[in-house]
């Protein structure tokens, strides 16, 4: 299935978001999203995707008693990796965790669900997080790739949502808008034998991803004071967190 022909190139311009539309914004066999959810995974694997956010929970956690059970929520799951990554994570602190994946496709979920092992303890919903009202609450809510698929508006109404849904704090990784990562990929593809998917979507994702500058307005028109927010860059990704 060549689900990039007739497709326009990526197209890269630095001074604005791209609007360009990604493969899996669309659509896709099962079977074969599975496999371009698996290669995504592995790629951000290779780039450390979960260290920053493994080092936020670690900060996040710092003054919380071990024995005290959290709620981690993770919008827009994808493959479940970053769960799992937590699940790892919660074991080697034992740490009691309710760990809770949301996206808003049921196939997305499927594959998730088929990719966690049922001892991982890992809850999947399909859910419109922009609609979605936890009956439960919720210590931590974090994202990971997600962002740069919302326009500036949502990704304002997205960050209001954490800051209401959130008790002790949120994350929020994503891509930086940069010239680098957007041929790097391309280059990585080749070496890692990546699904062209992986690198088709990758690179418009970078295009459509957002500055420091843009992130800082928006976390303004959002209305959450700057200094409570936290900026980290980690290898042209941005780690924007907040705690409580």
């Amino acid at each position: 299935m060549d689900l990039i022909a007739n497709q326009p190139p990526p197209r890269f311009d630095a001074a604005r978001r791209s609007a360009q539309s990604e493969i899996l914004d669309r659509p896709v066999h099962t079977g074969e999203l599975a496999k371009i959810l698996r290669d995504l995974a592995r790629f951000n694997g290779a780039m450390m995707g979960h260290r920053p956010l493994i080092r936020w929970l670690n900060r996040a956690t710092t003054n919380v008693p071990i024995d005290r059970a959290l709620t981690f929520l993770d919008v827009g799951c994808g493959y479940g990796d970053l769960l799992r990554a937590v699940r790892r994570w919660a074991r080697e602190k034992g740490r009691p965790m309710r760990l809770i994946g949301v996206d808003l496709s049921p196939q997305v979920i499927e594959v998730a669900r088929r990719a966690t092992d049922a001892a991982d303890d890992i809850e999947y919903e399909v859910a419109d997080v922009l609609a979605f009202k936890p009956v439960f609450p919720i210590d931590f809510v974090a994202t990971s790739l997600v962002t740069h698929h919302l326009s500036d508006e949502m990704i304002v109404q997205f960050l209001r949502w954490m800051e209401s849904a959130a008790r002790r704090g949120w994350v929020i990784y994503d891509l930086q808008r940069s010239f680098v990562p957007f041929y790097f990929i391309a280059l990585a593809g080749l070496f890692m034998r990546l699904h062209p998917v992986v690198v088709y979507d990758g690179r418009v994702s970078v295009a459509r991803s957002l500055t420091r500058t843009e992130w800082e307005a928006a976390i303004a028109r959002a209305g959450i004071p700057r200094d409570a927010v936290q900026i980290r860059w980690f290898m042209f990704r941005f780690a924007i967190g907040r705690l409580r």
